[in-house]
């Protein structure tokens, strides 16, 4: 029962995430969260015989390497496991140093990525998630703290922080889907320069964190040097 829940499971995840928020993805997450205790216990060989060569075009199939994977990802003792797996499908690395979430991929605008990563991991972190999201010549910074929903931006090459405020049901992906600032509503006074320290929601992030401002503009810049 657990390899037949596991191949299942392996058919109902194609096209979509855990993590996402597509009405595919939510009914893939839900199997997900109930099942996941028995797709970690699952043999693959248990269901060989609901494995097998496609014989139509385009027919969907649970091959072994996808079941396989599954399996290992229910078996990960790790929160954070099926973001990172959803980010890796992207082709995008994904680190943790300090409190400091580094995103990295070949994407061409950092924005939509940073409060992608920001949204998904800051379920798991109500009080402040850190992301910084690189590609090969751009990258960006952005805290996220929900509850108060308040979401501090840095985009070089302006060294100014953006403050802004995300009430439900917008989200911080859906914000800056886009990736463009000029028409991202919400924004929170006037932006701040580098130089006169944190916004107060970037501050609150640090402390929980406990990583101090200097140390994260020296992580940051590290990249301009």
């Amino acid at each position: 029962m657990d390899a037949t829940a596991a191949v299942v499971m392996t058919l109902l995840v194609q096209d979509a995430t855990f993590t996402g928020g597509s009405e595919h993805d939510v009914l893939a997450a839900r199997s997900w969260h109930n099942s996941k205790a028995m797709i970690a216990r699952a043999e693959p060989t248990e269901a060989e015989d609901l494995m097998f060569p496609p014989d139509q075009a385009l027919a969907r199939i649970a091959p072994w390497s996808e079941v396989g994977r599954l399996i290992a990802l229910a078996q990960e003792d790790n929160p954070h496991a099926e973001v990172i797996e959803e980010f890796t499908a992207a082709g995008w690395s994904t680190m943790n140093e300090d409190g400091l979430w580094e995103i990295t991929g070949s994407f061409g605008n950092p924005v939509p990525v940073a409060a992608r990563a920001a949204e998904r991991f800051g379920r798991h972190h109500p009080n402040g998630v850190l992301v910084q999201a690189s590609s090969e010549n751009r990258w960006v910074f952005v805290a996220w703290a929900a509850p108060p929903p308040h979401l501090v931006l840095l985009n070089p090459p302006a060294r100014v922080w953006r403050t802004y405020e995300i009430r439900p049901p917008a989200t911080p992906e859906s914000r800056f889907s886009g990736g463009d600032l000029s028409v991202a509503p919400g924004r929170v006074g006037a932006p701040t320069p580098l130089a006169a320290g944190p916004p107060d929601a970037l501050k609150k992030v640090l402390a929980e964190a406990g990583l101090p401002y200097p140390a994260l503009i020296g992580r940051l810049f590290t990249l301009d040097a």
